[in-house]
């Protein structure tokens, strides 16, 4: 069938990369769906992570459904879909079983258990939260139907959505899934080091600029050319006109946002450089508390406090994806310009902006280093590590606490040339900022030129470049 070829092509296309933990938990769903022990399992995520390709890679061999929810369609259109994907994926003696169609989505959920009653059936309804738009108590009846019909079936049931907001409320205490999946798994785009796999023969420092730019989605990073420079890259997929880099925000988003709540205002407010509350409302124009906790929720935007403060202290709030990132703080405010054949000239006025949200995502990539470090042994396992700063007084890109005194205390710089002797002295002198040194302090850098010679011999300091990183 079409549908299988097409399956085919895209595994042969390009292998799964990552996604072991999902694909793992999916074949033991197979499995227990196979000793009639029917599942009900739930992925989202926002566009472009994954969840498509991961399911229809662990689809292929074998006897299923893939189907896809369409934006705005009624009941009777969806369910007339479902019943031709049936026909068609199943093959024509469950056509003739189907007849004229079913009414309702409860007469093709009921079909869909019977014709899992002696085979294993695996059945995806991807973008399921557009099926609401036809059917607004869609999760309510599903659950129903589930809990009355599946006892005995080998039916695998996988729910998958983009609307991470909307899939979120399904499963929560008031939602229609609420503790009826056996598994719940939401797909994020790939961290730092996963992304890696993506472009493994890349120099470290043009993968960090490659991340920086297409944040952790496989599609962005699979179009980025290895072959050429950073520069070209972003020339060709943010610079010009339909690039990926360019259109795809906005895809992403709309999907999960009604922009009447003003998100791209703030989030345009995040790009810019704005980061206290009060200040994101006045350059946002409105009232933000509840879209602010929406983006914040949804996993768009993160309240950060200095690292040991108290729950209480005031946060500060940045946007979370890279890709994101960029867009908001370096594209959007000329995509028109862009989109009308001026992109070379965007590109270079813009040049500041994308060094700076280097620099940002140089200093997040640090963080994370320290973190495996811990993880790996090489610092102390009880050590937390996050941000600090105090005011306008001081900033520490990386500070790590043990007992709650100062442990690490480190600086992340993208530049080309090592850092020397008075970058570690102007560091140390933070010291006198931060919580009690513990004993065994150390310090560290983090820089593309790593350290100067007149700092490796001085004293307990650890210098990283972007190798070490990757």
């Amino acid at each position: 069938m079409y549908y299988e070829q097409l399956v085919m092509w895209r595994i042969e296309l390009a292998d799964l990369i990552g996604r072991t933990r999902e694909l793992r938990d999916l074949q033991q769903a197979w499995e227990a769906a196979q000793r009639a022990e029917p599942q009900l399992v739930v992925l989202w995520g926002r566009r472009r992570v994954g969840k498509t390709f991961l399911l229809t890679h662990f689809a292929a061999g074998k006897r299923h459904i893939y189907f896809t929810g369409t934006r705005q369609d009624s009941e009777r259109r969806q369910v007339d879909r479902y019943a031709m994907s049936l026909r068609d994926q199943l093959g024509e003696d469950v056509a003739d079983l189907i007849g004229g169609g079913f009414t309702d989505w409860e007469a093709a959920l009921r079909f869909t258990l019977r014709m899992a009653a002696d085979q294993p059936l695996l059945v995806v309804l991807d973008e399921a939260p557009r099926l609401l738009a036809g059917r607004p108590d869609f999760a309510d009846l599903l659950s129903a139907v589930w809990e009355s019909r599946s006892a005995g079936t080998r039916l695998l049931l996988a729910l998958s959505g983009s609307a991470v907001s909307v899939m979120e409320q399904m499963l929560g205490p008031q939602g229609g899934l609420h503790r009826r999946a056996a598994l719940e798994r939401r797909l994020d785009p790939f961290s730092f080091t996963d992304a890696r796999a993506f472009l493994p023969g890349l120099a470290a420092a043009q993968y960090v600029e490659a991340f920086a730019a297409c944040g952790g989605y496989p599609l962005h990073l699979r179009r980025w050319d290895p072959g050429a420079s950073p520069e070209e890259n972003l020339r060709e997929l943010a610079f010009t006109p339909g690039g990926l880099l360019l259109r795809d925000a906005m895809d992403i988003l709309s999907e999960d946002l009604d922009w009447r709540g003003g998100y791209e205002r703030v989030l345009g407010a995040l790009g810019a450089g704005t980061r206290r509350r009060s200040r994101i409302a006045s350059r946002a124009q409105q009232r933000i508390d509840y879209t602010l906790d929406r983006l914040r929720r949804a996993g768009y935007v993160r309240a950060v406090r200095p690292h040991g403060s108290p729950a209480t202290a005031d946060p500060l709030y940045e946007i979370t994806d890279p890709y994101l990132a960029f867009w908001f703080a370096v594209l959007r405010e000329d995509a028109d310009l862009v989109e009308g054949g001026q992109g070379h000239a965007v590109q270079q006025r813009v040049r500041e902006r994308w060094q700076a949200h280097l620099g940002r995502v140089f200093e997040e990539v640090a963080r994370e280093h320290a973190v495996r470090l811990v993880g790996s042994g090489e610092l102390p396992a009880q050590m937390t590590v996050g941000r600090w700063w105090r005011d306008e007084l001081t900033e520490i890109d990386v500070l790590g606490l043990l007992d709650e005194r100062t442990r690490l205390v480190g600086e992340a710089r993208w530049q080309s040339h090592p850092l020397g002797l008075r970058d570690l002295q102007a560091l140390r002198a933070k010291l006198r900022y931060l919580p009690e040194p513990h004993r065994d302090v150390e310090f560290a850098l983090w820089s593309r030129g790593g350290g100067g010679p007149d700092v490796s011999g001085e004293g307990p300091v650890r210098l990283f470049t972007c190798e070490d990183m990757v």
